[in-house]
């Protein structure tokens, strides 16, 4: 079995899709070269486990009075069969499936013994907190029905304050719809990350939505202060909503349903279906019954207008992140202050009025326009801010661009650096951690509560426990982070945390093993939006400065935080770097004709200690150089990308932030205990 880390391949009528199990990242590749790839399995199974629920609505697309036939063993041997012939994740519904007997027990087992991503829908009155933990490190979705009668708001806070991922399914009736902005209101201060509107299928045309109402339902969208996708039921209804994906919904090929009494469907609004006992005939079915498969619904409101149709897509690589899609990447600040004191008071700055993930407040307004600092229309506040000790984190999961500049500006205008930054960034993230006690025998009670705790694997060294503390979107870090604090409050011990990108397989342990990064000189690397804002930046600076079309990197024994925020101001991105061997990474592409040819025009721009290293993916050639001196080869690639007439994305960071994050970590909390 492929461990949950790892990435998954899937074959798609043309195409080759990518899935990152832990993270629910998709990766889908389109080219000449992954035409001929033709599908093997469903990617995704609906499963309707039982019938049985403790609610009874009447809107409920289940078959009451259908016989729920499977046992713990039966289902466990279908799924297993599926995830071997390709399929990726697995939806438990129901009925109710925290009802069905032995429910746990076969979540467990499909996490430990095959490669499948898990999930289940719930009404979420049966969601204890002691089942949620022992579900938990097995799951990776929770969706809640929103009902009138099942307290939903209590099961959004459990599973935010447990950290764990999960949004909600809402059915977008007439009757719901007014009420729908302020439910989302209230879903986003409760923490929630996401809401799924569904809509209605059924002949009950009380519970269906005029043309006017479908109207008005997009602008809520459009004003929704969380994160809100669409059921594939609405097709194309929604004119002015966008779409990562057009065409069919999918449903009997990209994804099926597996009812109670043991059949195969298209979803779960289609009648019939297949009788199925094993994996071979759920593969059988869907290979050789299309045409069951591919017809619409009988019932009213199903999109599906005949036969379905792959939309035909362009040539290219598309990226989106979550369980169902979204085309999203994470928003990152990390800065450092000089002292604790510092941090707290750039942190309780910001929280009087904050509202996570929201426009500017106008006391926030006011506070940057009297430091002299601008605010873009598209600003949104952070949907996390923490600090601990002299770092302060802020934190945005999957948006598309950089949400919050002007409190980069800020945090260098108070004499801050920013570390870490990331902007649509894609990396795998984790708060590495360091706990230390004055007394060394006192770690094994922490260690064996980590251990318990499950926060993550941590190493002793010395007096102290160094560990990487994984999370899932912005409840859990936020939920993670406030562990880790009661944690080292309650048994007399200083903590210290960094978020960082995680390198793939990575072993704490050698990086724990490496000596303390020299640091040589200070370089602090500025990217600009064009080559003419990076040159007004640079014409006033002294020392040893490169420019290289919009990059400007500065490389000096010592300077203070305001070119950080002068660059911020002058609408750059600034980023300290304190290794003394950096990396300078380029992304070329030549999308009509391939790779290019980067890396023997590059060699003659190279030293002997220079170390490099290429790889290419369709039309991208990426060319990564660890360097001594990072302003030579940075306009070395600036360089090639107008002589060879190719575009470029450049970027240049520590060649080993985590070691280097561990060890400010080591400092810091050292430091902390010889102040007790």
């Amino acid at each position: 079995m492929q461990p949950q880390s790892d990435w998954r391949p899937h074959a798609l009528d043309g195409a080759l899709l990518w899935f990152h199990p832990k993270t629910g990242t998709n990766l889908r590749v389109d080219a000449p070269s992954t035409r001929h790839l033709r599908r093997r399995a469903p990617r995704l199974v609906l499963f309707g486990i039982t019938n049985a629920c403790n609610l009874a609505c009447t809107f409920c697309s289940r078959e009451q009075e259908a016989r729920s036939e499977w046992t713990v063993d039966s289902a466990f041997d279908v799924l297993a069969g599926l995830a071997r012939a390709g399929t990726l994740e697995v939806a438990f519904g129901g009925g109710e499936p925290l009802a069905f007997r032995g429910f746990d027990e076969l979540v467990r087992r499909l996490s430990e013994e095959t490669s499948l991503a898990l999930h289940f829908t719930t009404n979420g009155t049966l969601l204890s907190d002691e089942r949620l933990a022992r579900l938990a490190p097995h799951l990776g979705e929770v969706r809640v029905s929103l009902y009138e009668d099942n307290d939903w708001e209590a099961c959004v806070e459990r599973l935010a304050r447990a950290g764990q991922t999960f949004g909600v399914n809402i059915l977008a009736t007439p009757e719901r719809l007014p009420l729908l902005p302020e439910q989302l209101r209230t879903l986003h201060a409760l923490g929630c990350r996401d809401a799924a509107l569904l809509r209605y299928v059924g002949n009950d045309s009380k519970l269906r939505l005029s043309a006017s109402e479908e109207a008005r339902l997009t602008e809520v969208l459009a004003e929704s202060p969380l994160r809100t996708r669409l059921s594939v039921c609405f097709g194309d209804t929604l004119t002015e909503v966008p779409r990562l994906f057009g065409g069919d919904c999918g449903a009997g090929l990209d994804f099926i349903t597996l009812t109670s009494d043991r059949r195969l469907k298209a979803c779960s609004f289609q009648g019939g279906g297949l009788p199925i006992r094993s994996a071979e005939d759920v593969l059988a079915g869907w290979n050789g019954r299309r045409d069951v498969l591919s017809a619409p619904s009988p019932l009213a409101g199903c999109a599906r207008a005949g036969t379905p149709q792959e939309e035909a897509l362009a040539d290219g690589v598309r990226v989106w992140r979550g369980f169902s899609g979204n085309n999203s990447g994470d928003c990152v600040l990390v800065g450092r202050f000089e002292t604790t004191d510092e941090t707290t008071a750039y942190l309780d700055t910001l929280l009087p009025d904050w509202k996570s993930g929201r426009a500017y407040p106008e006391r926030w307004k006011e506070l940057l326009a009297a430091e002299g600092i601008p605010v873009g229309e598209e600003e949104r506040a952070p949907e996390m801010m923490t600090a601990l000790g002299r770092v302060v984190m802020l934190y945005t999961d999957m948006t598309l661009g950089d949400d919050f500049p002007a409190l980069r500006t800020l945090l260098w205008k108070r004499k801050g650096s920013m570390i870490h930054a990331e902007i649509h960034g894609h990396g795998q993230l984790a708060l590495a951690t360091v706990f230390g006690v004055k007394d060394a025998a006192s770690l094994g009670a922490l260690e064996r509560v980590m251990e318990k705790e499950q926060l993550g694997t941590f190493f002793r060294h010395a007096n102290q426990l160094h560990g990487l503390v994984d999370f899932w979107g912005v409840p859990s870090l936020d939920t993670k982070v406030a562990k880790l604090k009661a944690l080292a409050q309650e048994h007399d011990a200083a903590v210290a945390v960094e978020l960082v990108d995680v390198p793939k397989n990575v072993r704490l342990e050698q990086r724990l093993a490496s000596r303390a990064p020299h640091t040589g000189r200070l370089r602090l690397w500025a990217l600009f939006k064009s080559a003419e804002a990076a040159a007004r930046y640079a014409k006033d600076l002294s020392g040893d400065v490169t420019v290289a079309g919009p990059h400007v990197l500065l490389e000096e024994d010592h300077f203070g935080p305001r070119l950080g925020y002068l660059a911020q101001r002058q609408g750059g991105t600034a980023l300290m770097l304190t290794s003394k061997r950096v990396v300078v990474l380029g992304h070329f592409t030549q999308p009509t004709r391939g790779p290019p040819d980067v890396v023997p025009h590059l060699r003659p721009y190279l030293t002997a200690d220079d170390r490099v290293e290429s790889t290419t993916w369709n039309d991208t050639l990426s060319v990564q150089v660890n360097t001594l001196e990072p302003g030579r080869v940075l306009k070395a690639l600036t360089e090639l990308e107008a002589v060879l007439g190719v575009r470029a994305w450049i970027r240049v960071n520590s060649d080993n932030a985590l070691a280097e994050a561990l060890h400010r970590l080591r400092e810091d909390v050292d430091q902390e205990l010889r102040r007790r």
